[in-house]
């Protein structure tokens, strides 16, 4: 574990002094040319990010919280290949690109890194001696707290990796692509949240006996109070008020006076008491994107194929909370019914084609003769591809929970053993076709409990019990002790 320590701090050192000698492809004085091609150094630096934060930090989560074995050595090898990545990012030739959020939320996220892998180092050493035995549990909420905010920090590099390698959000255009992803990633982490509750969180939150639509009612009316504040002049210095700046305030408003009324209905509801009003905001403000009118005919086509999905989405969790209040959909069952997926599904596809239907990118993929169709089966395959990430990561941890639970369960009749205290008696079968039953207590490591192995071992060998034989040679034997439990094996005739 030592040597663990001294090579994540060289690695650490590495990089800083990689940092020092070649950040000059960053420099205010380069020629950034978005359609050069990116060196190899450069796409191992996206190669190994992606293995790293993309799969081995998230599955290493879920490992953790599950506390599997491969936990610690998943998140070892996932912060190796994370640190050579940020060297390799730092330190590539070839392409250069201007000063850009991407690097530098990458030191954030470095340190984020490091102090994640310091607390598992921590408490891998086990060390609870005196002032340590206090601090342990708070250093183990911090190490927990801080794997969950990696997977959101994760997704925001990626977003802003993607942004620097195209090129955008510059030059004026900061303002709209904000926007657009900031409202996209905010319709996709919906989606997230009811796979959450679908999957993996349902009978958790069912514990506060709070209405689940009270808290997608909350965070519509925070959301909706963020956006009529920040969609016109928050970012930039605006002039005048465009139909643009209107419709998304106007959105902003309808989602915290909606939120606000359905929050106010379900302050007091139970967890059995549902509401349709979330989802009816969902479907009004699909209709409005639907309608919105763009610059050019391709992007108004984008922004209807997002607004129809996001009424899909509506709709669809209309019918879903309908049926489970009826009885048609049960929700005390293992595995939650199939139609549950769907408003999941098109929440997560109408926030990635929000994300894209920005205006550069929507004026790039018109440029390249793109149609509407191809644009939008491209998207969606994307929204299948993260959909599925998210259901692996929460049926992994749903398998681990099963897995662990049978572990620690006892077997039963269906496995073949039966319980039998030793005080009852044992038949021995004489002829060797029959089964045989031998009373074993002391070293049988199918004893569960032995009263016994508490006393005197003198003692238990002056009481040994005793045995007799039938007529048919059959040998009785009796036990001493009553209190001891005993695990066989079930064998049939």
């Amino acid at each position: 574990m030592r040597q663990d320590t001294i090579l994540s701090l060289l690695l650490v050192a590495a990089a800083q002094s990689s940092v020092v000698r070649a950040h000059d492809h960053h420099g205010a004085n380069m020629n950034f040319d978005a359609g050069e091609p990116i060196g190899g150094v450069l796409k191992m630096h996206i190669f190994l990010m992606s293995i790293s934060f993309g799969v081995l930090f998230p599955i290493g989560l879920v490992l953790g919280l599950r506390k599997h074995r491969l936990h610690v050595p998943v998140q070892s090898a996932g912060g190796v290949l994370a640190i050579i990545g940020f060297v390799l990012g730092h330190a590539h030739g070839g392409r250069a690109f201007k000063e850009n959020a991407h690097s530098k939320f990458s030191w954030f996220m470095l340190w984020l890194l490091a102090a994640q892998l310091g607390a598992g180092i921590y408490l891998k050493l086990h060390t609870e001696k005196r002032f340590n035995d206090v601090v342990r549990p708070y250093i183990r909420i911090a190490h927990k707290y801080m794997a969950i905010t990696m997977i959101v920090t994760t997704y925001v590099q990626v977003l802003l990796g993607v942004v620097a390698w195209l090129g955008y959000c510059y030059d004026g255009y900061l303002g709209q692509c904000l926007a657009h992803l900031i409202m996209g990633s905010s319709f996709l982490a919906y989606g997230i949240w009811l796979l959450l509750l679908v999957r993996v969180a349902g009978p958790w939150l069912s514990k506060f006996g709070r209405s689940p639509e009270l808290y997608d009612s909350a965070m519509i009316m925070v959301w909706g109070l963020f956006n009529t504040f920040t969609e016109h002049g928050f970012i930039e210095k605006s002039h005048g008020w465009s139909h643009k700046d209107l419709q998304h305030t106007s959105m902003g408003v309808i989602w915290f006076c909606g939120g606000l009324l359905s929050t106010y209905m379900l302050r007091k509801a139970e967890y059995k008491e549902r509401s349709l009003f979330p989802s009816i905001i969902l479907i009004f403000t699909g209709c409005a994107m639907a309608a919105h009118e763009q610059d050019t005919e391709f992007s108004t086509k984008v922004h209807f194929v997002f607004g129809s999905s996001l009424v899909l989405a509506g709709l669809t969790r209309c019918i879903e909370i309908m049926m489970i209040t009826t009885g048609l959909i049960r929700t005390d069952t293992k595995e939650p019914n199939p139609f549950q997926y769907i408003p999941v599904f098109f929440l997560c596809h109408s926030g990635m084609a929000f994300m894209s239907a920005n205006k550069e990118s929507v004026t790039a993929v018109g440029n390249m003769g793109i149609d509407i169709g191809t644009f939008s089966l491209g998207y969606l395959s994307i929204s299948f591809l993260l959909f599925f990430y998210a259901y692996f990561l929460m049926q992994l941890f749903s398998e681990l929970g099963k897995r662990s639970d049978k572990d620690m369960a006892l077997p039963t009749a269906a496995d073949g053993m039966i319980y039998q205290t030793v005080g009852q008696q044992d038949i021995e079968m004489s002829d060797t076709s029959a089964p045989v039953l031998r009373n074993r207590v002391h070293g049988d490591s199918h004893v569960l409990f032995n009263a016994d192995d508490d006393h005197d071992t003198d003692s238990d060998n002056d009481n040994d019990g005793f045995e007799t034989q039938d007529a048919h040679g059959i040998v009785i034997r009796n036990s001493r002790s009553s209190d001891s439990i005993e695990l066989r094996p079930i064998h049939s005739n």
